[in-house]
């Protein structure tokens, strides 16, 4: 029994080891690259009293394979029709929030995710009731430098190893 459960798994983690050997020789080897972050830029300021925090880009991931922002956008915010050259990954931290893709209007709430595709066509909505908190992905990167441009906000300080700033 015992040697039937060891030739069942054996495969399986021969499996494992292979993927995890491709994931590693994928690793970026720049020493830009972050195995832990608190972001890039802080607390900085967008139109109508939103506030976003710049995550992951390419100076901390070591590559154009996408970007991430946590966005604050505060009671009553419509942004108007446009889209996006990336896919627009959007996951709602709390409150409510609707966005508008090709006419038909989603509404989401903590712990729902809304995609927009290359050339959708979008409008995102935040009720009157209260503010709401995203994280937002884009892949591949190049919407956060469109979008908050030379925005100033704070500087986040490095991680160390054991995830302290340094």
């Amino acid at each position: 029994m015992i040697l039937r459960r060891i030739a069942v798994l054996v495969p399986f983690a021969i499996g494992a080891v292979t993927v995890a050997a491709a994931f590693a020789a994928d690793v970026p080897s720049s020493s830009n690259y972050a195995y832990a972050t608190n972001g890039i830029k802080d607390h900085i300021a967008g139109g109508s009293g939103s506030e976003w925090k710049l995550l992951l880009d390419e100076s901390n991931l070591g590559g154009k394979e996408l970007e991430m922002v946590e966005v604050t956008l505060p009671p009553g915010t419509t942004v108007g029709t446009h889209m996006h050259g990336s896919l627009e990954v959007i996951y709602v931290l709390s409150g409510t929030y609707e966005h508008e893709v090709n006419g038909r209007r989603y509404s989401l709430t903590p712990g729902m995710v809304g995609i927009v595709r290359p050339g959708d066509q979008v409008r995102h909505l935040v009720p009157k009731s209260g503010p709401a908190k995203l994280l937002i992905i884009w892949a591949p990167g190049g919407e956060a430098n469109r979008i908050l441009g030379h925005a100033k906000g704070a500087e986040v300080h490095a991680l160390d190893a054991i995830g302290t700033a340094k």
